[in-house]
């Protein structure tokens, strides 16, 4: 049997399109922003444990999830980290969406 190629349906944070940065914004805010930033009939989910919070689009399961906007951290400077699975067909809306909010 011969197989080639990858998994079928890695996890979006395995991949090659992401961006991450900093925010002065708090989570709510900053992931409200990038919410607002997408598509209307994207659907989204949130996870928050402790300083962490992330957003999933699509699905909450990392292998079917087509998008990842993890922010971590408290006080004044949050990170963040943004996955976009297959990021060339819309452009990368999520990454941009990510970076601009971090600035807003």
């Amino acid at each position: 049997m011969f197989m080639a190629g990858c998994a079928q349906n890695p996890d979006v944070r395995d991949g090659h399109d992401y961006t991450s940065g900093t925010t002065q914004r708090s989570a709510p805010d900053y992931l409200g922003c990038v919410k607002g930033e997408l598509q209307g009939t994207t659907t989204t989910f949130e996870e928050g444990t402790g300083d962490s919070v992330k957003l999933y689009v699509d699905s909450t399961d990392p292998n079917k999830a087509n998008g990842l906007v993890e922010v971590q951290g408290s006080g004044a400077q949050r990170q963040f980290t943004a996955y976009q699975r297959d990021a060339w067909y819309d452009h990368g809306r999520l990454l941009d969406a990510a970076l601009m909010c971090s600035k807003a």
